[in-house]
């Protein structure tokens, strides 16, 4: 998942930076190691650094006619190609739109900022969530809680995924993520065939009915997926926490399973509100707080 754009004149200085996740404090030390570091390199007759790879991050480098260094930063798990491709249509789209300034630039960065139209609409990747459970469960009940049309699409292998867009309004550089659904027994089944699905996930929920039967039976087939995602993280959101005689609570799930389990009854009045709650703190930890972490060891 790309996180960092930046792009840096022949000079040294900042022209446009663009942080998708997280609040982007350490973005002035991060700039300064990266075109530090590319110096060094051109100085000691290496030439021009065209990737780093760090623990947790790739950092791809690509240059222009005027000297310009473009910058992205994203996951280890990225593939490199894709995104060198988008780093590549970033350098087109800006030298097609600022072409007269490149050449004379004053040194003013706001005059760029209109950029982040492109960047948002074109190069922003948004969170995956895969909406996983067994029948009965209500993963269903679940995804028809967030507004919007669910379609059904292709994946590259011609299966069917049933998915919707959706906005996410408060937290900051995420606006919107992709909710997939699929049964939890055909994800493990027929792991081959949800191949891509499955390495596109970012995250998993697992859906289950909070009673000791589904619970036992949904424990062994998370332990079997878990063994099949690689990069995703995984959380509970353990439904019908309503039935008060049959149900575990969540820190008990939480403790059986071994991940963050979050509670839920779909019956309930306010079960959107709840819902879009759950998300918002799964995305965060997922996410934010983990890119907030990665950036924190970078320099």
């Amino acid at each position: 998942m790309i996180s960092k754009i930046f792009i840096i004149a022949k000079d040294g200085v900042l022209c446009y930076s663009k942080s998708f996740f997280g609040s982007g404090h350490k973005d002035k030390e991060i700039i300064n190691f990266l075109t530090s570091i590319n110096h060094v390199g051109k100085n000691v007759g290496l030439g021009e650094i065209k990737k780093l790879n760090f623990t947790n991050l790739n950092v791809i480098y690509s240059y222009d006619d005027y000297n310009y260094m473009y910058i992205i930063t994203s996951d280890i798990d990225d593939p490199e190609e894709e995104i060198r491709d988008k780093l590549e249509l970033i350098k087109k789209e800006f030298d097609n739109l600022f072409h007269d300034r490149l050449e004379k630039w004053n040194g003013k960065t706001k005059q760029f900022k209109e950029f982040d139209r492109f960047t948002e609409s074109r190069i922003f990747i948004p969170p995956k969530i895969l909406l996983a459970g067994k029948d009965g469960v209500g993963k269903s009940t679940i995804m028809d809680l967030f507004p919007g049309e669910t379609i059904l699409e292709l994946d590259d292998d011609m299966n069917e995924i049933i998915q919707k867009t959706i906005n996410l309004p408060n937290l900051e550089g995420i606006t919107e993520f992709i909710l997939r659904e699929v049964n939890l027994q055909d994800l493990i089944g027929y792991s081959k065939i949800y191949k891509t699905l499955l390495d596109s996930a970012d995250i998993i929920c697992i859906v289950t009915n909070s009673g000791a039967v589904n619970l036992s039976r949904t424990k062994q087939l998370f332990y079997e997926l878990k063994q099949k995602a690689n990069k995703a993280d995984f959380f509970i959101i353990a439904n019908f926490q309503d039935l008060v005689n049959t149900s575990f609570e969540p820190d008990k799930i939480s403790e059986s399973f071994g991940i963050k389990a979050f509670g839920f009854s779909a019956v309930r009045a306010d079960a959107k509100d709840i819902i879009y709650k759950i998300i918002t703190t799964i995305v965060k930890i997922s996410i934010i707080d983990k890119i907030e972490k990665k950036y924190n060891h970078f320099v």
